[in-house]
């Protein structure tokens, strides 16, 4: 059989693409909506965000690391046709990510009192900011094992090729999220007014119905990985061998974005706001570069797993390219209409022009961030997981901690400074992992 054409391969690219990014905007807009409906309520509930926000989105990455393992496993047994080994990699990582979830959620109740001090700070005027912080959080570390599972089923299905689902998925949750949230919040259509706790509420439960739905789906008996059937031995040793150094790397990378996260705690509230408006703006490029990152990983797994190295690199390159011209449009939507997108988020002059010069910022950033997720992505789809960990290291760990520091607080950037520091760490990223890549060393990576 002769390796596909590159138009081909482009499009199949594309379709596997757009779903996931699709479903990775719908999914951002579970908390993107919550940063709205609370900017809303108040500059304090916005900026309680600024811990809740990260603290959660690295919880539920890092101990989602099994998700990782589970499309390497997954892809290479769809793609060689092998359902039984598929089947068996799925239920390891789903009765793993259950396990893992419940430790953590309560171990997270146990102490986000001091956590969100460390990040936040212990200022009287940031007290309504901590207690805020508290409140969402709560409802969230208890679904965390749900949120969990939740993420294995959507990687699972990805892995298989199916990003239709998923993006499915992702509209019920993201409608559930909207009314649950606001509903709660401002005690609209007869709901209780419980405020911030209202909000993650929605959250929660947007994040249960995804989950639920999610297992439904592979529960089907037409489902890419249906239950039913015999499993093929053992995974659970391999999906942990496989998954260990994705743990080790997402563990780097939040450990340092929260110690970055506690610099933004220190230039005051009014950076606070601008830089939470920031983030939910800037999400909606970061989610259409991991969905570029979710299609390459499932296609390098598959064509690996059917035997085709060559497909499998055409596959990435090609997804790089698709993603860096995609988000370089995004670029252009954050110069031509910066002060339009921050006045969505606050009225205050100085935080909207705050934010203004931290979105060109961010511009720059969108293409460098496609090419990082890409390459990553088909890395750790080829099971290749301990390159992306040593890049962790030296990008989000040596380069952003230390040049967001320099910048904004030695040479008095402020905010714009902390941007700045990202976008450096994310062009050595990019640099490292498409450098890697090329090696062509991950063709030989074993996930069995």
């Amino acid at each position: 059989m002769s390796p596909p054409r590159a138009p081909g391969l482009a499009r199949e690219v594309a379709g596997l693409a757009w779903p996931a990014v699709v479903a990775g905007l719908l999914g951002t807009v579970v908390l993107f909506t919550d940063r709205l409906l609370l900017a809303r309520h108040s500059d304090a509930a916005l900026g309680s965000m600024q811990v809740s926000g990260p603290l959660i989105w690295s919880v539920h990455a890092v101990f989602g690391a099994l998700q990782t393992g589970a499309v390497a496993l997954i892809g290479r047994a769809v793609g060689a046709g092998d359902l039984p080994r598929a089947r068996a990699a799925l239920k390891a990582a789903l009765g793993a990510s259950a396990a893992i979830g419940a430790a953590v959620g309560a171990i997270g109740l146990a102490a986000q009192g001091p956590v969100i001090e460390a990040v936040v700070g212990a200022a009287p005027e940031l007290r309504a900011m901590r207690q805020m912080s508290a409140e969402y959080l709560t409802p969230l570390w208890i679904t965390t094992p749900i949120a969990l599972v939740g993420g294995v089923a959507v990687a699972a299905l990805q892995a298989a090729g199916d990003t239709r689902t998923p993006m499915a998925l992702a509209v019920a949750a993201a409608l559930l999220n909207l009314a649950l949230s606001y509903g709660l919040l401002f005690g609209a259509w007869g709901l209780p007014e419980l405020g911030v706790m209202g909000s993650a509420i929605g959250s929660a439960a947007a994040f249960a119905a995804q989950a639920g739905l999610g297992l439904w789906a592979l529960g089907r008996a037409s489902g890419p990985v249906p239950w039913t059937g015999p499993d093929g031995g053992p995974a659970l040793p391999v999906l942990l061998r496989v998954s260990g150094p994705a743990f080790g790397e997402k563990l780097l990378f939040h450990t340092a974005f929260m110690g970055f996260a506690s610099y933004v705690g220190r230039l005051g509230p009014q950076a606070l706001v601008a830089h939470q408006a920031c983030i939910a703006i800037e999400s909606l490029g970061f989610i259409a570069a991991h969905g570029f990152g979710v299609a390459a990983a499932s296609l390098v797994a598959r064509k690996l797993g059917a035997g085709d190295a060559s497909a499998a690199r055409r596959a990435a390159h090609l997804s790089a390219g698709l993603g860096a011209a995609t988000l370089g449009a995004v670029s252009l939507v954050f110069l031509a209409f910066g002060p339009q997108l921050m006045g969505l988020f606050s009225a205050d002059p100085e935080v909207i022009s705050l934010g203004v010069r931290c979105l060109q910022v961010a511009a720059v950033a969108q293409p460098i961030m496609a090419v990082a997720d890409t390459y990553g992505g088909s890395l750790r789809g080829a099971g290749e997981t301990r390159v992306p960990m040593w890049v962790a290291l030296a990008g989000p760990v040596a380069v952003r901690l230390v040049a967001c520091h320099t910048l904004a607080f030695e040479l008095g950037l402020g905010l714009p400074g902390i941007w700045i520091g990202t976008t450096l760490d994310w062009g050595v990223r990019a640099v490292a992992l498409a450098a890697a890549f090329s090696r062509g060393r991950w063709a030989a990576a074993r996930v069995r």
